[in-house]
C-alpha cells in the first residue's frame, strides 16, 4: 500500500510538471504599421505578467522596410537596452533580397514582470541618453535620410552606398517563454528519487 501511495504520488507529480511545461510555452505577440517621417518615435507598452526571458525582433527590413531600432525602457523610463543597424544574420533571420543584408533589429533580455516600452525607430534615430525623457538623437529634425544621401526623401538606407530608399513599414515580434517547467520537472525528479531509495531496501530483503 505504501507502494502504491508513492507511486501515486509520483504520477501526480508528473502530471503538475506536464502541466507546467505546457503552461512554459513561449507567448508571442505582434506590431506593424507605418512611420510618418524619419524622425518618428513610435511607442508600445508592453506589460509582463511574470519574470522571463523576452526576445524583441523585427522583421520588417527583411521584407523591404526600413533600418529599424528596437530601445526598451523599464516603467521608470530607463533604458534597458538597444539594437539596430547591426549588419549581421542572428538564428533565423532573413537577409532582404535587394541588399543582400540582414538589418533587423534583435533585443533580448531577461524581465522581471511589470510594464515596459518599446521603442521602434530608424536608424540613426536611437536614444540620446540612459532616460526616455531625454528624447532621440533624430527627434524633431524631418527626414533626416535623405539629407544624409543629398538628397530629399524618406526612409534612404544611409549605411550602405549608394544609399537605397526603403518603405516606411516595420513589423517587430515580441516573444516571451516563462520558466517555471524548470521547478516541476526539478520537483518530479526528485519524487522519483525517494520512491527509489525507500523501494530499494525492501527489494533487498
Amino acid at each position: 500500500m505504501r507502494l502504491k501511495s508513492q507511486l501515486s504520488f509520483l504520477a501526480g507529480g508528473l502530471c503538475l510538471g506536464l502541466l507546467a511545461l505546457g503552461n512554459a510555452n513561449a507567448s508571442t505577440i505582434s506590431y506593424s504599421g507605418t512611420l510618418s517621417g524619419d524622425d518618428q518615435v513610435q511607442l508600445y507598452t508592453y506589460t509582463l505578467s511574470q519574470a522571463s526571458p523576452v526576445m524583441f525582433e523585427t522583421n520588417s527590413y527583411a521584407s523591404g522596410g526600413f533600418v529599424p531600432v528596437l530601445s526598451l525602457f523599464n516603467s521608470m523610463g530607463v533604458e534597458i537596452g538597444s539594437d539596430g543597424a547591426d549588419n549581421t544574420c542572428y538564428s533565423g533571420m532573413t537577409a532582404n533580397a535587394a541588399t543582400g543584408i540582414c538589418n533587423d533589429a534583435l533585443l533580448s533580455e531577461n524581465l522581471a514582470a511589470g510594464s515596459y516600452t518599446l521603442a521602434i525607430t530608424e536608424f540613426f534615430n536611437v536614444p540620446v541618453g540612459p532616460n526616455l525623457s531625454n528624447g532621440f538623437l533624430e527627434q524633431g529634425q524631418g527626414n533626416f535620410t535623405g539629407s544624409t544621401c543629398g538628397t530629399t526623401g524618406a526612409f534612404y538606407e544611409t549605411d550602405i552606398a549608394p544609399c537605397v530608399q526603403r518603405t516606411d513599414a516595420y513589423s517587430v515580434n515580441i516573444t516571451a517563454t516563462p520558466e517555471p517547467a524548470t521547478f516541476w520537472l526539478g520537483s518530479v525528479l526528485v519524487a522519483a528519487f525517494f520512491v527509489t531509495r525507500r523501494r530499494t531496501p525492501a527489494a533487498q530483503r
